[in-house]
Order: structure tokens, then C-alpha cells, then sequence
């Protein structure tokens, strides 16, 4: 799918990079049960910059696990594991850092309580200036997390548009650029409503979770019950993941600057392109997802990522587009969760 020598410069240039993110991979699935897929998914977002929401029933650990990996990146502090969250006018005084905002959404929240609200000590003051209080707000995050994001209102799901779309967003006619790298969302379930097409389909990634089984009890307590009352500190281990983001920026730079010259394209003669031209028209006919040709584009650059992770994680083999590549596609790209298709392609895809 990808010219090989593309991808052998790219793993070259990133090869650290890459391994970093598999040993956080491990970090996280050491302190997790059952999360694994999300937390595969979770590393094809972080490398790429693509937005990801997870989908499941409360209770299934889906903003401690975004909480987990902003520690151990050194986004929040320890002491942020345990703090209450954001939203419904509560403050996280815990979370100092404006590199990471979080915020429980419900439909009668208002645009001000992400983006800030105007300063009346200023707009009544003798210079009488209309300015913004934005210290600590969504715009100046690194990492965005917004829980329950399809019960926001038609007015923050607008602003939330341009934010993904083009990292900016608008204040009174005003365009800001935002420094934002990773925006993660959460939801109970998928929106119902076709207003919210638009908002979900920017979505790339989509991981679904769900509660666990009886027979899995066991093993879920173990590992629950030691990251609820023993969680290790982010300084522990023996991989230091701080400045982790900038090295993720820089691989999407190299991945642009590779196209530019020409080193890194799409060869349409390679076997795996047959095969994603029969997976997207599997996808579309059984109504798993429309597959429009901005998302097809966009998990041109999710393959790419699985298969320098996968070789990252093989160690010792040269990297290429496999067919069991393309399974990112239906595994973290349905609208629904449609198990059934995501086995059968994974099966389908190995042979």
C-alpha cells in the first residue's frame, strides 16, 4: 500500500519513538483489564493525532484510562488520579496544568464553561475591555478530554466542529489557533439523533467497550483493586514517556515532509490494495460504516501507524503494509460495534 522504502526511512527516522509508544502500550495493559483493543486504539490516536471516542456502558474505566496515560505522559500529576472530575461547575483544583483539560458534558452546558468566560472586572473597568478569561481552558490544552460528548448542545457541538476540523476556534469573530495535539471524548452510547452525523463522523476512531464477563470477574478485580488503592506513580517504570507528545508531533511532521519529496507514497500495485478495495466494500454494503472518501483517506494514515507499531512490536523485521493491517478499518472504524464483522476480517485478513 505504502512504498517500501517510504516506510523503512520513516521507521528509521522514529524507530525510538515507536518502541516508546508500545512500552506505554504495555504500561497501560499492565494496569487495565480487558481494555486492550482501546488501548491499541488509543496508541494508533496518540501517533497519528486523529480523534478517538470510546463508546460503553458507565463504570468501564473509560476516563481513568485517559486520566492513566496523561500521567504517565507527565500531563497531570499523581494526585490528579483521584480528583474529582470536571463539569457541572465543579473545579479540578488538583489539575494545574493547562496542557490537559476535562469536562463532563450534558446538554444545558454552555460555550463559556470550555472556552472561558468574559472577565467583568475588566469589561467594567475604566478601559472597559471585553476579554476573555481563558487560563486554563479548553483552547490552551494539549490534550482535550470531553465526557459524554454527544449530550452537548447543537451551540458547543458547532464550536467543537472547527476545533477538530481545523484546531481553531472562534471568539466573537475572532480566529484562534489552538495548540491542542489529542482530543479523546467518551460516551455512553453512539448518538441517536442525525443532527450529531456530523460531530460523530469526525470521530476516526471509534473503540467499544463493554463491562465484563462474570467468568473475567477474577482477573478484573485483581488488576481494578490495584490501580484504584495502588497506583503506581507516573516516575515509575523503567521507560520515561515525558516529552512523549513532542516526539509524536514530529513523526506526523516527518510523515508530511516524506510525501512532500516523494520518498513516501501509495503503490497500487501491492497486493494489500486489492484487498482494501474488497474491505471497504464489504464495510459499506453490510451498513457497517459509509466509509466516506475523507475517513478512507484519513486510515491510509492509521494503516501506516499499525504497521510501523506492529513492527515496532515484532522487533527484527523490516516494515510493510500486511493484509492484517486493514483491519483497523472495521475494528476501530464501524459506527456500531458489530462484532461479528470485526472477528470475521480480523480472521480473514490473516490468511
Amino acid at each position: 500500500m505504502f512504498n517500501k522504502s517510504g516506510l523503512s526511512c520513516l521507521y528509521e527516522k522514529h524507530e525510538a519513538t515507536l518502541h516508546k509508544v508500545v512500552a506505554l502500550e504495555q504500561a497501560l495493559n499492565d494496569r487495565f483489564f480487558g481494555m486492550q483493543d482501546t488501548i491499541e486504539c488509543m496508541m494508533l490516536a496518540a501517533l497519528t493525532g486523529e480523534a478517538m471516542v470510546m463508546i460503553g456502558p458507565p463504570g468501564t474505566a473509560k476516563s481513568r484510562l485517559i486520566r492513566t496515560f496523561c500521567n504517565l505522559i507527565s500531563l497531570v500529576g499523581d494526585d490528579a488520579m483521584t480528583a474529582p472530575r470536571y463539569g457541572k461547575g465543579q473545579v479540578q483544583k488538583e489539575q494545574k496544568k493547562e496542557e490537559y483539560f476535562e469536562y463532563l458534558l450534558t446538554q444545558f452546558t454552555e460555550p463559556s464553561e470550555l472556552f472561558g468566560y468574559f472577565d467583568l472586572g475588566k469589561l467594567f473597568g475604566d478601559e472597559k475591555q471585553f476579554i476573555r478569561d481563558d487560563a486554563g481552558m479548553m483552547q490552551k490544552a494539549q490534550v482535550v478530554f470531553l465526557d459524554e460528548v454527544f449530550n452537548a448542545s447543537s451551540a458547543i457541538l458547532n464550536s467543537l466542529l472547527t476545533f477538530m476540523n481545523e484546531k481553531k476556534y472562534q471568539d466573537r469573530g475572532i480566529v484562534h489557533k489552538v495548540p491542542m495535539r489529542l482530543l479523546f471524548a467518551a460516551s455512553n452510547q453512539p448518538p441517536s439523533e442525525r443532527g450529531l452525523a456530523a460531530v460523530y463522523d469526525r470521530f476516526l476512531l471509534r473503540s467499544w467497550l463493554e463491562n465484563a464477563t462474570p467468568r473475567d470477574t477474577g482477573d478484573l478485580l485483581s488488576k481494578a483493586w490495584n490501580e484504584t488503592h495502588n497506583t503506581p506513580k507516573s516516575s515509575d517504570g523503567d521507560v520515561d514517556f515525558s516529552g512523549l507528545l513532542d516526539d509524536l508531533v514530529s513523526y506526523r511532521v516527518t510523515v508530511d515532509e516524506l510525501t512532500q519529496n516523494g520518498e513516501l507514497s501509495i503503490d497500487q500495485t501491492q497486493v494489500t490494495m486489492a484487498r482494501l478495495k474488497d474491505l471497504v466494500e464489504t464495510m459499506r454494503k453490510s451498513g457497517a460504516s459509509d466509509m466516506s472518501n475523507r475517513r478512507l483517506v484519513k486510515f491510509a494514515g492509521i494503516i501506516l501507524a499499525n504497521a510501523l507499531l506492529r513492527c515496532a512490536r515484532e522487533q527484527g523485521k523490516a516494515p510493510s503494509i500486511e493484509a492484517e493491517d486493514l483491519s483497523v478499518i472495521p475494528r476501530f472504524g464501524s459506527d456500531g460495534p458489530n462484532s461479528d464483522l470485526k472477528n470475521k476480517s480480523r480472521l480473514d485478513l490473516k490468511q
